[in-house]
Parts: structure tokens; sequence; C-alpha cells
């Protein structure tokens, strides 16, 4: 069954309207939830004043993530390091073009100041571009393209501008499979020759165990965790243009929020490399 979320106040038209939501599509507002509250409590990982925003416009039962300390403190982590890299990325490359894939209702553009970018783009299906755009509607330099990442006509667009490109991919590889993820990149460098891409691999214990995480497990149509690698430097061997620039594990990052267990077990090698999720950059070059 869909969760029918309920907007209280569309912009536009100033009434309300309905939009199912179910499975992946879903997932969107586990992000939007946990930076929100972040913000709101003063947590000091990450603020995100849309994210408040866009957060109370949407009627739906949030209360039921309030225990989640491990995915609010995990999703903002991951969205601070993401942020720090982007913002570095766009002050080495002036008028550079940022798209993010699966973009979901991340306000990331918003939250490190509306960079001065040729155009940031925010990709992601249909559905979820409905609902974001009348949540964040877009604007000239905001750009939402409303297709899968995997019709590669974005690239087509993106390349247009004749600028350094960097790809954001957040909370999305983690839902298809070695195969579709190996064929994407494959496809990137064929594509391009020169990109960088941003984005987080899954925790590598966490697969085929969705219906063990703390939030995905109480949503409806629950999808599955396909796809993680135990070392990001294999991913090198996909395309000899695929190079691993950094690698940031989050147990690093956290502030001191993980629980005091965790972060014990962390100390260990074989729990942090396997229990850890990551951020990591990649040059396409």
């Amino acid at each position: 069954m869909a969760t029918m979320l309920l907007l209280r106040c569309n912009k536009k038209s100033d009434t309300m309207q309905n939009t199912k939501l179910s499975g992946i599509p879903e997932t969107m507002l586990i992000p939007l939830w946990a930076k929100a509250t972040e913000t709101e409590q003063g947590g000091g990982l990450l603020c995100d004043k849309c994210a408040m925003q866009m957060k109370s416009q949407i009627d739906y039962n949030f209360s039921k993530f309030k225990k989640s300390t491990m995915s609010r403190v995990g999703c903002c982590v991951r969205g601070a390091l993401i942020d720090e890299e982007t913002c570095n990325f766009i002050g080495d490359n002036p008028n550079d073009v940022v798209i993010q894939l699966g973009a979901g209702l991340d306000a990331r553009y918003q939250r490190i100041g509306m960079p001065k970018v040729t155009c940031w783009y925010d990709l992601d299906l249909k559905q979820g571009i409905e609902f974001r755009e009348q949540l964040l509607p877009h604007t000239d330099n905001n750009v939402y393209l409303a297709q899968s990442m995997f019709d590669y006509s974005w690239i087509d667009r993106v390349k247009s501008h004749d600028a350094p490109v960097l790809i954001i991919i957040e909370g999305v590889l983690m839902y298809f499979n070695a195969k579709d993820v190996q064929d994407f990149f494959m496809e990137l460098c064929t594509r391009f020759e020169r990109a960088t891409v941003l984005m987080d691999i899954l925790a590598y214990v966490a697969l085929k165990h969705a219906r063990h995480h703390e939030t995905l497990k109480k949503i409806d149509n629950c999808p599955e965790f396909k796809w993680s690698i135990l070392d990001s430097n294999e991913m090198e061997a996909w395309h000899p243009k695929l190079h691993l620039g950094a690698e940031y594990y989050m147990s690093d990052h956290d502030n001191g929020r993980f629980p005091l267990i965790l972060r014990g077990l962390y100390k260990i090698p074989y729990f942090y490399k396997r229990y850890n999720q990551r951020i990591v950059r990649l040059e396409i070059k």
C-alpha cells in the first residue's frame, strides 16, 4: 500500500494536495526528517532550514522515526561530508555544473548558499520531482530533471555547458544491483572525458538486511539493499579512467554522536571496515 501524503499548503495554489509514495520514493522522507530534526534541535552536524520548512508542509507520521538515532546522525554526517566536498569542488572549479542524481527532497543547493555555478541540476523520477516542485520550486539556476538516472540524456545536457562537472549520488546506489551500478559507471567513463563523482557506499554488513534498518523497516514496501562494496579501491578496476580520490568513514566524523557501544566497536578494524558507511570521491580522467 502506498502512503498518502497531504501537503498542508501549496505555494502556487494555496490548496491542499495529495501525493502517494511507497518503497524507494518514500525513502526521501527519511533524510528530510533527519536534517530537519537536527536543525530544529540544534544538533550541530548540519543546518538545513529548507528541510524544516518542507517537513512542516507534509502531513506524515514523522514521529515513527523519533528514536532512530543512528539514521538521524548517519544522514546528517553523510550530508555534511558531501556538502563540504561539494563546496571544495566549486571553489576549485568556478562556473562548474553540478547534478544531483536521485535528489529526492535534498536542498543542498540552498543549504550551501546557492553557489554561483553555471547550472545546478536536481534529477529524480517524475513522481519525486513533482513532489519536490510543490515544496521547493525550481529556479532559473536550479533546474529539475524528471527522469531516471539511467536515461543518459542528462549527460548530453550537462556536457553542453562545456564546464567542469560534479555528479552527486547520495542515498541511491544501494537500491540497485551490482551489475547496474558497474554498468552505470562504465557509461559515465565512456561519455565523460573528465568528471568528479561524490557518492556514499552502504555499510557492507547491511547488504540484504534493509528489513532490519531502524527507519526503512517503518515505511511501506520496504526496498532492499542490493549493492555495497567492501573495498572502494575495487571500483578502479571497472574502468581505466576511474580513480579513487578520497574516502571518508562516517564514524570518524560523527562528533561523538553515535552510541557509545558503537564508538567502541568502531575501534576494532573488522567492525570499522564492515559496519561503516563511507563517502567517496571518484575522479573520471
